[in-house]
């Protein structure tokens, strides 16, 4: 009988291949047949024989996993087991709802913002509840609220915003109001607050007397007696003039200011800027405007030296004589005579 050659390549009896001591038990007959063929070729099997046992061999290429000395730094540990699509679920859950919420809030807030401003604008609180003055002194508080004209229960926004046309109002009709503004107070009252001009002096005129403010405004207001411990203005007939003569008797020391009883204008053909000051002490000084706060304050030395009460000229150098002599009657005559017979100023009131 004839025997049959078989592809298989020889083994020995322990299933290893010749001429290696690899142990091909565990492979087919085919397996080992290509094995043994690619080996005479010299080429690579496509597969591995410790695949197929399912054992893997490192590769050779990889990079060795980095130690704790060559760790790069930012690289986290491993951990040693892979988290599972379970455990991560929660999280990603509440990433969701966490995003979720947020633009649920933009949401919300964009739609209160038009929604509380239309409750605003129909409530109690975008009207005009009320308006009360304060700091006011001479001026009556009835009036400054008469003269702003602020309507209650009207729409308080569009009046505010209009608030300068009100208050500008104010301060034309009463003249004493040196500032006026307006705030809001309880969400839907008005406070206007007032300042007023300071009364400095009295102007004489026509056996009657009306308050002068610091501005030099002359106020349209009479009384009958001067109330206030201020100096009396007399023949004062341009407002310019009464500025000046308040801005140098401000100059003064608040001793010599309270001393001051009355101040005329008296000026003469070669002097246009004389006063004549009377004193409550009982002196007389005459002085010019421009050098009332320079020489006043030797006043109270020269009173002092003085034996009796009289005349205390300042106009050129300062000397004094008592009343009764011959040359005080000249020198009265000549300084005072033109301006005694011209009329007392009118009060003047600011446009």
């Amino acid at each position: 009988m004839i025997s049959k050659k078989t592809n298989e390549p020889n083994k020995d009896k322990d299933g290893k291949q010749p001429g290696s001591g690899e142990d091909l038990s565990h492979l087919t007959p085919w397996q080992q047949a290509n094995l043994e063929y690619k080996r005479q070729k010299g080429e690579d099997t496509g597969w591995s024989p410790t695949i197929i046992e399912g054992k893997t061999e490192p590769d050779e290429t990889d990079d060795p996993e980095p130690t704790e000395e060559t760790a790069e730094l930012g690289t986290r540990p491993d951990s040693g087991t892979a988290e599972s699509f379970a455990d991560r679920l929660p999280k990603v859950k509440y990433q969701r709802n966490t995003l979720l919420y947020r633009r649920m809030a933009i949401i919300i807030l964009l739609l209160s913002i038009p929604l509380a401003g239309v409750i605003y604008y129909v409530s109690p609180l975008a009207k005009l509840a009320g308006v009360t003055v304060t700091g006011t002194q001479k001026v009556s508080a009835a009036t400054v609220a008469k003269e702003a004209d602020f309507t209650a229960d009207n729409d308080i926004w569009p009046q505010f915003i209009k608030r300068n046309q009100h208050l500008a109002a104010v301060k034309q009709a009463e003249p004493r109001v040196k500032s006026v503004s307006v705030a809001i107070k309880d969400f839907n009252h008005f406070v206007i607050d007032v300042k007023e001009y300071q009364e400095v002096a009295v102007l004489a005129h026509n056996n009657l007397y009306s308050p002068i403010l610091e501005n030099g405004v002359v106020l349209t207001e009479n009384m009958k007696n001067p109330t206030e411990k201020m100096p009396i203005l007399e023949n004062f007939k341009d407002q310019q003039l009464i500025l000046q003569v308040l801005k140098a008797y401000q100059g003064l020391s608040q001793q010599l200011q309270e001393a001051v009883s009355q101040i005329k204008y008296a000026p003469t053909a070669g002097n246009q800027e004389l006063l004549q000051l009377f004193m409550n002490d009982g002196n007389q000084v005459i002085v010019n405007i421009s050098n009332l706060a320079d020489q006043m304050k030797y006043y109270s030395q020269v009173a002092k030296d003085m034996e009796k009460k009289g005349i205390i000229d300042m106009e050129v150098g300062i000397f004094s004589y008592p009343y009764g002599n011959e040359k005080t009657v000249d020198s009265t005559a000549e300084t005072t005579g033109s301006s005694e017979e011209e009329p007392l100023a009118e009060p003047q009131s600011q446009q």
